[in-house]
């Protein structure tokens, strides 16, 4: 596994800041993460990637809205496509029952291998935090401009295994040591917040370089 020089760990409002992580009992924990399996949905990138990207995010968080529509697609081009990083997601459903909800509809959209197209729209058409906007029939009609299969989205968002999938990757997270979102773990170290592109580029160019 990789270490990273950088760690970001400040306030929700994505602002930076960074000290060096010691060999406490998280930072090994980071470590020992094991990667998405090959085919996972919820993944982006060669399965064997030398350096993994994994997200916690909420699909309520303004500042994950703001990583996904201007960092990520920009990591994409640079590394994943050249099969240097995988991009791995985790939910962190943590500011209310709208994002739990919101994560439980992607899961069920992932079961159609959907999950990125659920997880653009999402953020897309991303409401106001906790305003009652994001419900069942609103996750539905957006599954339906999606071309899903509606019965089958509607079957699996009710199912409680994925409802359990959400909340296990939430207390992984936790255990891990994210609070807030977006999160991400790269090797053993944590960069808090929609941070600019260019602390994760100087975070994984240094995991690339400790590989060779």
């Amino acid at each position: 596994m990789l270490a990273v020089i950088t760690v970001v760990q400040t306030g929700t409002s994505g602002s930076s800041g960074g000290t060096a992580a010691g060999q406490d009992p998280t930072s090994r924990a980071r470590l020992d993460v094991a990667r998405r399996q090959p085919g996972d949905p919820l993944a982006l990138g060669r399965p064997d990637a030398p350096v993994v990207v994994a997200e916690w995010g909420d699909f309520q968080c303004p500042f994950c809205r703001l990583y996904t529509t201007t960092t990520q697609p920009a990591l994409l081009r640079e590394y994943v496509e050249s099969g240097r990083v995988r991009i791995e997601w985790h939910d962190f459903a943590y500011l209310g029952p709208e994002s739990v909800l919101a994560a439980r509809a992607a899961r069920a959209a992932a079961r159609q291998n959907r999950f990125w197209d659920f997880h653009a729209a999402l953020y897309r058409d991303q409401p106001p935090e906790n305003r009652g906007e994001v419900t069942t029939a609103s996750l539905t009609a957006q599954a339906a401009q999606l071309g899903l299969d509606v019965p089958r989205f509607q079957r699996d968002l009710a199912d409680p295994a994925i409802a359990q999938a959400v909340t296990a990757d939430q207390n992984l997270g936790s255990s891990l040591g994210v609070g807030g979102v977006p999160s991400f773990v790269i090797g053993n170290q944590l960069i808090f917040g929609a941070q600019p592109l260019a602390t994760f580029q100087r975070a994984i160019d240094a995991a690339l370089a400790s590989r060779r």
